[in-house]
């Protein structure tokens, strides 16, 4: 990845969601805050629409976990067609929370990991980039 002080924030994070969009072998990436506006992502997003949407699908996945007797979800997954999966996820960077949609043939070996693995690199890159923001 380039140097970061050559990158925007938006350059940064797009870069990140590619990066691992390769690793893991999935067809899109997508990153929304809590309202279900983009961010950023990576690959062809064929259901750009989703991220409005992501939010709510978070809410009614929490709401029919409690229904089922258990405390919280994982994530939620759409199963969409020609085998592709939509997994939604949310996720807290900094004391944000912003939604994390992938678009994949299959849930990746690995998951949680690879969660955990984005949402440290975005923490990073947004922490970098308010600390570069205050100095000026």
């Amino acid at each position: 990845m380039p140097e970061k002080s050559t990158m925007t924030l938006d350059m940064w994070l797009q870069a990140i969601l590619e990066e691992t969009r390769v690793e893991y072998n999935l067809h899109s990436l997508l990153l929304a805050d809590r309202t279900g506006l983009a961010i950023s992502h990576a690959g062809k997003i064929a259901h750009a629409g989703i991220s409005a949407i992501a939010p709510e699908l978070i809410r009614v996945g929490e709401h029919a976990a409690r229904l089922g007797e258990y405390d919280s979800i994982t994530c939620v997954t759409l199963i969409l067609e020609n085998s592709h999966l939509m997994i939604i996820k949310d996720i807290e960077v900094g004391n944000n929370t912003f939604v994390l949609v992938m678009d994949t043939s299959f849930v990746p070996k690995g998951i949680l990991k690879l969660i955990r693995n984005l949402q440290s690199r975005l923490e990073r890159a947004m922490s970098m980039e308010h600390e570069s923001s205050e100095q000026l």
